[in-house]
């Protein structure tokens, strides 16, 4: 399967996942159907769609530039030839360890005399996100600049604004700053929805831009 595939695999999930709280709350304002504590069960499965969310999102954007790194590594492409995002990257994850421990200028000047010419291997950074902070869609396109990539978010997306609140309700119920239930109370089912099909209209013409960007190599300078 493709990386869009897999992507809307996983939002298909999401939206069944809502479609079906929208059916619940049906269910319970039906008189003789609720069942104990209803809302309250409710509004707190309202609020987990932010985490489902939030880590749809962060699948698609991990395959996505996994993609890309493994057509750069199997293709064979040289590390000088590389635009310089692609170049940073690969030499960050080549160095960064030595440099959070301090290693000496001398072992440092080995490890890079033995880097020159530049090899193309993420190590065990390859799987990971270029954030440094979460996925939101101000990160992604400032990473879209910095690989010199085309892309317009549709309009229909507005921009992939809705990540931001997506990002922040994520973190504040993952630390516990807040309970589900007073986070799920402050938005409307139907509200979750349609924050949710612009959010995968963003992804998905991201992951479509992606790819042609892969397929076309143009991350060589």
């Amino acid at each position: 399967m493709t990386v869009e595939q897999l992507f809307r695999t996983r939002a298909r999930e999401v939206l069944d996942y809502l479609k079906s709280l929208q059916s619940l709350e049906r269910m319970h304002h039906t008189p003789g159907r609720g069942f104990y504590r209803a809302t309250s069960a409710i509004t707190a499965s309202r609020a987990s769609a932010f985490i489902m969310i939030y880590n749809c999102v962060e699948y698609g954007s991990r395959e996505a530039l996994v993609a890309v790194r493994q057509e750069i590594l199997h293709k064979g492409e040289e590390y000088g030839r590389l635009k310089l995002y692609w170049r940073e990257e690969i030499a960050r994850a080549h160095f960064r360890d030595r440099l959070a421990q301090g290693s000496s200028h001398e072992r440092l000047l080995k490890d890079f005399a033995g880097f020159v010419p530049g090899k193309v291997d993420w190590k065990s950074d390859f799987h990971k996100l270029p954030f440094p902070g979460n996925v939101d869609n101000d990160e992604w396109m400032r990473f879209i600049r910095r690989i010199d990539m085309s892309w317009t978010p549709p309009r229909s997306s507005l921009g992939g604004s809705d990540l931001v609140l997506v990002r922040q309700m994520r973190n504040v119920l993952a630390h516990g700053a807040d309970t589900f239930e007073n986070v799920g109370s402050q938005f409307s089912t139907e509200d979750m929805i349609d924050k949710f099909r612009r959010i995968r209209a963003f992804m998905v013409s991201l992951i479509k831009a992606l790819e042609k960007y892969r397929q076309s190599r143009a991350y060589n300078g």
